[in-house]
């Protein structure tokens, strides 16, 4: 058995192990998923390899620790070296276990070949030197191939590891991989550098020489030994004849490790990219019989088949200290055995781990209601299978959601975290590429039939459309140290009607079923009990939650939505568009009208008191501003005139020398300005005139502005002056003499 695949400096290659029984007698199945993880506490930091044994005893390496576990996990063997042990390959006979360690001091054994039983030392020896990351034993186990000290591979015998050849050639870099020929006649090795190189054994010579442009992956020898090949990242699997004709390439590109399985038409191939997974391919008719996705990084596989050469189970190591193992089938204890099920999944509650079936351990099952039931036997509606049916008259969405438990959960996130890159944060992408992965290894052919089966509308056939898996809960978000958390994760599975259909007063059944098991890690959940959910845009949402199971059947009757208009209910009315946009609207003009009536109270700084005289005189309105200003001035002259009839004389002005600013005024604009002033003076007197022909007293009325509004305010009564008509005319004479007289300026 094989592990050893070595890294390009530009590519991340993953060591590979060979099959048990027979490296080549296995086929492809559709029936694997995520089983179970084995951990190892207090494991070594570094490099990590596994290996397993005709009798299921598995030997994995974590840094300078070597182990043999039992298939549960248990740790059987356990041995430490010096050094960091970076190659480990099993005999064909499973006797042997050879590994090899990082270089040391000049003397120190760097290669050991141990006893599977007890992991003692058989032999060991300095023979390679230096780091020794390639090994390989011969098919029939007589010999023992290592990259040697220099560029070559070196040969060693089996009991003392002593150096019998060295097949160097012009090999000038790292050594990328060998392989021997089935009756051992001929090596395949090549290097970084993209030099392949075909050695004939028993001459000791090169046989053929290809030097190519690309990086070489990893190298095989073809059914037979009919032809040799390599693998490239864009250049697919190319193969050569053994006299150096070149064969049609296998379109197969980015292959890390591969080798050809006894159906000459196939090949199985190790992919990293975009995601860790091994394909079966038919290069013949150019297609992928089956594809294995993992959802987690790891260094080393191993495959076991069955005798019929089908494989049963991967098992691979990983970045955490665990060791993964795919299986087909979970094996549960007390499985069909008589007692007492509550939950109805074959496995009476004396053996049964969860007797409620909603993912959480009996001896975790504590917090619950208190309605005189232990909550072992109580399940969490949350937590239990859900099955969840989305229709409308044209399509129906079939989805499942299942829960993890607790240990399986937080296995499942320390495999995760580090599957895309190096940190501890579970990212969305790293969830998805697990739910991903639960959708790839299921077979889609029987699901999507089985399904179709189980849920059946009156008078509609299903025809698929789409299936995919989905996160719902547990994962991202979820602290490292978090061991308690459940993952829920969903299958959904999309259907066509054959023919639209009317919803109102159809039903709808669902048998009582498991979920399709082929590749289906829904074995790891509980699926009973179930809760049924029938929902849709224009139906009436409905539920069965059984407390366990008790039909093998579930109708449910579907009721359509009453039209709109015909049965309002509040919360409708209050989610109706046009009602909110009416109470936006209200609010807005509340407000409008709420801001102008207070700029308004705002604004209004004076209160305007008007005090009457006992007759009002209501003066005309069309008079201009400045004729009635003259005549108010005008007014207080008279009055001041009765009241005080005394002459003033001006007071002497005192003579100033200045400097005449007059302006000139022309002739024409003096003159126009005395026709002005003329005309005015004549207006004046012809109103004058007209008042006194109508009223002989003249009673003059004011307003007076107030800031503040008085209390006890009463209106106050001004005295009428009484003019003499000889007085009037005094006076109009008096101001057309000053009008004559004005300087012409």
């Amino acid at each position: 058995m094989e592990t050893g695949v070595r890294f390009r400096r530009t590519f991340i290659l993953v060591v590979v192990t060979s099959i048990v029984f027979g490296s080549t007698n296995v086929s492809a199945t559709k029936e694997l998923f995520f089983n179970n993880v084995i951990e190892i506490s207090d494991a070594d930091d570094g490099k990590r390899t596994i290996e397993i044994d005709a009798s299921g005893h598995i030997f994995a390496s974590l840094g300078t620790v070597l182990y043999k576990l039992s298939d549960s996990g248990y740790i059987m063997e356990e041995r430490t070296f010096s050094k960091e042990i970076i190659a480990t390959s099993i005999s064909p006979d499973s006797t042997k276990l050879a590994l090899t360690l990082k270089s040391g001091s000049t003397g120190e054994d760097s290669i050991f070949v141990l006893s599977t039983g007890d992991l003692s030392t058989l032999a060991s020896s300095d023979t390679t030197q230096t780091n020794a990351y390639l090994l390989k034993w011969s098919p029939n186990g007589g010999v023992l191939f290592s990259n040697a000290p220099t560029n070559g591979i070196v040969q060693l015998n089996r009991d003392t590891l002593a150096g019998e050849a060295t097949y160097q050639g012009n090999h000038s870099g790292s050594m990328t991989c060998i392989d021997v020929s089935s009756n051992i006649d001929m090596i395949l090795t090549a290097d970084e550098n993209g030099l392949i190189q075909l050695w004939d054994v028993e001459g000791g010579g090169i046989q053929q020489e290809i030097k190519l442009q690309s990086t070489i992956l990893d190298c095989a020898f073809g059914n037979d030994d009919a032809y040799f090949s390599i693998s490239t990242p864009t250049d697919g699997i190319r193969k050569w004849t053994l006299s150096g004709s070149e064969l049609k390439p296998i379109e197969l590109h980015g292959a890390v490790k591969y080798q050809f399985t006894e159906n000459a038409n196939e090949v199985m191939a190790l992919k990293t990219s975009p995601n860790p997974h091994i394909i079966f391919y038919d290069y013949l008719n150019e297609m992928i019989v089956d594809n294995i996705t993992m959802f987690h990084s790891f260094d080393d596989y191993v495959l076991l088949s069955n005798e019929a050469g089908t494989i049963t189970n991967i098992m691979t190591n990983s970045k955490i200290d665990s060791i993964v193992n795919y299986g087909t089938s979970i094996q549960r204890t007390g499985v069909g055995e008589s007692g007492i099920d509550t939950d109805g999944d074959g496995v009476p509650d004396s053996l049964d781990g969860d007797d409620d079936g909603d993912g959480i351990e009996d001896n975790w099952d504590l917090n619950c209601a208190d309605v005189g039931i232990s909550c072992e036997l109580l399940p969490d509606e949350n937590l239990i299978r859900s099955i969840d049916l989305n229709l409308n008259e044209t399509r129906i969405i079939v989805q499942q959601t299942f829960t993890l438990n607790k240990a399986t959960s937080a296995s499942i996130r320390d495999l995760s975290r580090l599957s895309l890159d190096t940190d501890v944060r579970l990212s969305s992408e790293e969830a998805q590429l697990f739910a991903d992965a639960v959708c790839s290894n299921l077979d889609q052919d029987t699901t999507r039939v089985t399904l179709a089966e189980k849920v059946s509308i009156e008078n509609a056939s299903l025809n698929f459309v789409s299936m995919e898996c989905s996160v719902e809960d547990g994962m991202t978000l979820v602290p490292s140290n978090d061991r308690t958390s459940h993952i829920r994760y969903s299958i959904s599975v999309t259907y066509d009607f054959d023919t639209s259909i009317s919803l109102d007063d159809i039903q709808v059944h669902v048998e009582n079923h498991r979920f399709p098991a082929a590749g289906s890690m829904t074995e790891l959940s509980d699926q009973h009990p179930i809760r049924i959910t029938v929902s849709g845009p224009s139906i009436i949402t409905k539920e069965y939650v059984p407390w366990h199971i008790q039909e093998l059947q579930v109708t449910m009757d579907i009721e359509a939505v009453e039209a709109e208009g015909q049965k309002l209910s509040p919360k409708s009315i209050l989610s109706s568009p046009i009602v909110i946009a009416v109470v936006l609207v209200g609010i807005f003009a509340i407000g409008f009208v709420a801001q102008r009536l207070y700029d308004r109270m705002s604004q209004s700084g004076y209160d305007i008191i008007i005090d009457d005289d006992d007759e009002d005189f209501i003066e005309d309105e069309d008079e201009d501003d400045e004729i009635s200003s003259d005549e108010d001035r005008f007014e207080d002259e008279v009055e001041e005139t009765v009241s005080k009839p005394e002459r003033r004389t001006p007071p002497r002005r005192r003579s100033i020398e200045k400097t005449s600013k007059r302006v000139p005024v022309r002739s024409d604009e003096a003159a126009q300005a005395k026709n002005l002033l003329q005309q005015s003076s004549n207006e004046v007197v012809r109103k004058r005139r007209a008042r006194r022909s109508e009223h002989d007293t003249v009673t003059t009325k004011r307003r007076k502005l107030s800031d503040t509004k008085p209390i006890d305010a009463k209106p106050r009564k001004r005295r009428a002056v009484k003019r003499d008509a000889s007085t009037d005319d005094d006076m109009d004479e008096t101001l057309k003499r000053f009008v004559a007289e004005s300087p012409e300026e």
